[in-house]
């Protein structure tokens, strides 16, 4: 068998793809009209939004009759940091002085 055959989607294919995260079906489509394979997984994606974790993507050509299934992981953005005024220091200038270890 040959793992490097490319999944070649066409136009009038039947396409029916899910992208998974946690458990949860986060998108699904169903149709025709895809260019590639990088169209349906970009299409899959924006219906999504925004998750974090590790995302199976399951794209079935149902006309061809091959399966791709890619993984995906998403960090979480950091937290915008607080601005300037907002922010407290404990303290300014020298050492920490830790009472027990004097």
């Amino acid at each position: 068998m040959n793992k490097y055959i490319s999944n070649i989607v066409n136009p009038g294919d039947q396409i029916c793809a899910t992208l998974e995260c946690a458990g949860q079906r986060l998108a699904s489509v169903n149709g025709m009209n895809f260019s590639s394979l990088e169209s349906v997984k970009r299409a899959l994606l924006d219906l999504a939004g925004r998750f974090a974790g590790l995302a199976v993507i399951t794209v079935r050509n149902c006309t061809q009759g091959w399966r791709d299934v890619t993984t995906l992981s998403r960090m979480r953005r950091p937290a915008a940091l607080p601005s300037p005024e907002l922010a407290s220091t404990p303290h300014r200038g020298a050492q920490y002085l830790i009472p027990w270890a004097s």
